[in-house]
């Protein structure tokens, strides 16, 4: 690079005063350490700044992993190295703490050199958007320093704004929070806005008004604790003489504290008043159990940005506030806080991660004939060159599913075992569905993962089937999971959900996979959905899923002899054993699906068979955990009183409390005297292996 760190510096902080309000990017592509240099000069010349550095291997810089935990904060300067590997999803989140005026140095490898570059469709799209933007400016080893031309924003001034307040936006949403807390109707309120618009400020400038004046406990919970900070840091600005703590404001008699969301559901602690914000990173069984404690609530979420993508989020949760209350209050906040309005970088941003991404209309499609539309799988070195499409596809699919991030744009276009259908009518996207394709391995590999020795990544049909269902060669099978299926929500309930996925398995029956299936978390409606479509149910997960607040299913449609073989073995299992899950792990699903579980249930033989004691082996001498085995260790224990008998007192004790009584782990251990949850598990493993060592010595089984 034709210039040295004291010209660099001064060269970003002339462009930064010419930009006024308005962002900047720079992006600097070259020698790594050469780049570094260059920042470091210009961060050390304005040391009064605050500076964000992300990098896997800069010193004193966060990594990629830790950027979600700086949303809600922050920064002038935001230094992202993109060398070692760019994680979009990071730089999704730390964009949205760059305040107007701020700088973004992104750092890339030479073009030319940039091996991620050369097999990655999504980043050879992202190129096209580092040259030729306003406000964001390319340099590599071959330039000098270009000349300065940006965007300018100054300040507006806004008539009537009141001191803290930073808009009118935020003045006039924090009176109608106050208004409705202050009156006896409980009604829920939703304040929504895209992101940099001071949403969480604006719940800490009403909270604090609110603790003032008449209430005496408002809680706030949050996916972290570090979300919820410019809550406290705004609620201060009106409590004179508070003592702060990090989770915790007192004035007076009156307090304002942060309960995490799975905390706050079981202890259900008193107060007069829940702020929940980023609600839409919460699972939404919980934010509906929330609102069944707390009726007088505001949930506060983005519905633009890399918080959420919450625009999918906005279709589901405004159908769950109309059952709860059809009064219901939406606020909404449009002007821009970190920065000035029609921010150039907002914008930069938005397109390059097709956060900004829209629906296709459809209005005139309701009255075609649906047989006239296509399912076809698209060409992804054409989409790649075809953003229009892209966009509609991914618009798509952020309303249909409220979790998407930016890096499922990145695998749609490179994870080469992706495959894309759609049903199209001309250039209109009208429903979208994606498969995985999993498995085809070694019997060796097959019998690693059915130990629980290997695991390999993206592979969740083989590795599911394999180790927790208990089908040791499954992982040899190959498979087509369908990871999303979405409809636009104008068409929904038409028959295209439907008419995609048959048009679909016809088409992954004609590549040779051995069976097409999905995994999601289950509802009653989903389940009958896919039912529906000649899919069952093989397998159901023992733990709540961190997304949809539900157990995961597995259902399963084979093609070939081999996957029919498997499929016959599995669905007999899960009807045998599925009666003693809803006595214990699947205890908490919802009456619906409990409902629909029980119609599964099928009666067992008394007596071990031998897949029985191919679970049990499994369970004492591989790393299956004991939920999946939990029925045949039952028949065991029933099977063989006498044998039970000779195992030492401590182990009946043990046995007996998990396997009949049906003891949690964590009280197991307690009146065990045993270490935690792992111990006891261990100890649990060794007793029965003891007990099948004995029924062996005995000669009953050999």
């Amino acid at each position: 690079m034709k210039f040295d760190g004291h010209s660099f510096s001064q060269w970003v902080k002339q462009m930064q005063h010419n930009a006024g309000l308005h962002r900047v990017v720079v992006i600097l592509s070259g020698e790594h350490n050469l780049c570094v240099e260059l920042i470091e000069t210009f961060v050390n010349d304005v040391q009064e700044k605050h500076c964000l550095w992300v990098s896997q291997k800069i010193n004193n810089a966060i990594h990629p992993r830790q950027a979600r935990t700086q949303l809600g904060r922050e920064y002038d300067a935001i230094v992202f190295d993109a060398h070692d590997v760019f994680d979009i999803d990071a730089f999704g989140a730390v964009t949205g703490t760059l305040k107007g005026g701020g700088v973004l140095f992104l750092l890339i490898p030479e073009l030319n050199e940039w091996q991620e570059l050369q097999n990655s469709r999504f980043l050879k799209r992202a190129v096209t958007f580092f040259q030729d933007f306003n406000n964001v400016v390319f340099i590599d080893n071959q330039t000098d320093l270009p000349g300065i031309d940006v965007a300018n924003a100054s300040r507006v001034e806004q008539d009537n704004l009141k001191i803290p307040y930073r808009t009118l936006d935020q003045q006039n949403v924090v009176e109608k929070i106050i208004d409705n807390a202050s009156t006896q109707q409980k009604v829920p309120v939703v304040l929504i806005s895209d992101r940099g618009r001071g949403k969480s400020s604006a719940l800490g400038l009403a909270a604090g008004q609110l603790l003032k004046d008449k209430l005496e406990t408002i809680i706030v919970t949050a996916p972290r604790l570090s979300v919820s900070e410019p809550v406290f840091q705004h609620a201060k600005t009106f409590l004179d003489e508070a003592t702060v703590k990090p989770n915790k404001i007192i004035w007076q008699n009156h307090q304002l504290k942060f309960v995490a969301p799975d905390e706050l559901i079981l202890e259900q602690p008193k107060a007069d008043l829940l702020f929940v914000d980023e609600a839409a990173s919460i699972p939404l069984p919980m934010l509906e159990n929330m609102l069944t404690i707390y009726p007088t609530c505001v949930f506060a979420t983005t519905i633009h940005g890399y918080e959420g993508t919450g625009r999918g989020f906005t279709l589901k949760f405004n159908k769950m506030l109309d059952r709860a209350n059809q009064d219901w209050q939406q606020y909404e906040m449009q002007t821009p806080i970190r920065w000035a309005s029609d921010d150039p970088v907002e914008k930069w941003v938005d397109q390059l991660l097709c956060l900004d991404a829209d629906l296709d209309d459809v209005s005139e499609l309701n009255h075609l004939d649906k047989t006239q539309f296509e399912v076809i799988e698209l060409n992804r070195d054409e989409l790649f060159k075809d953003d229009e499409i892209l966009s509609s596809l991914f618009a798509l699919l952020v309303y249909a599913h409220y979790r998407t991030k930016p890096s499922d744009l990145q695998h749609l276009l490179d994870d080469p075992m992706v495959r894309v259908y759609v049903l199209k009518h001309e250039r209109k996207i009208l429903a979208a569905l994606l498969i995985n394709q999993e498995g085809g391995f070694s019997k060796n590999l097959s019998e690693e993962i059915y130990k629980g020795n290997r695991r390999p990544a993206g592979n969740l049909l083989p590795q599911t089937l394999c180790f927790h269902a208990g089908y040791q060669n499954a992982a040899e099978l190959t498979y087509a999971r369908i990871m999303r299926i979405a409809v636009h929500p104008e068409l929904q309930g038409q028959g295209l959900g439907t008419a995609l996925l048959n048009g679909v398995m016809k088409k992954e029956q004609e590549k040779n996979v051995d069976a097409i299936g999905t995994s999601f978390g289950a509802t009653a409606e989903l389940m009958h959905f896919w039912q529906k479509a000649d899919f069952e149910i093989v397998r159901m997960g023992f733990t709540r899923d961190h997304s949809s607040g539900t157990h995961s299913a597995v259902l399963l449609k084979p093609f070939s002899l081999q996957a029919k073989t498997m499929f016959d073995q599995l669905r007999e299992k899960f009807q045998y054993y599925v009666k003693a899950w809803l006595a214990e792990s699947l205890a908490d699903v919802s009456a619906e699906m409990k409902l629909l579980l029980e119609q599964e249930i099928k009666q067992d033989a008394i007596t071990l068979s031998d897949s029985d004691w191919q679970d049990i082996e499994s369970y004492t001498e591989t790393h299956r955990g004991f939920e999946a085995c939990m029925w045949p260790l039952t028949k065991l224990l029933n099977q063989y009183p006498d044998e039970f008998a000779k195992l030492s007192e401590p182990d009946q004790q043990l046995v007996d409390l998990k396997i009949r009584q049906r003891v949690s782990w964590t009280k197991l251990a307690r009146q065990t005297k045993q270490n935690g949850k792992a111990q006891v598990q261990e100890s649990l493993k060794s007793a029965i292996r003891e007990m099948v060592k004995i029924i062996r010595q005995s000669k009953i089984i050999m």
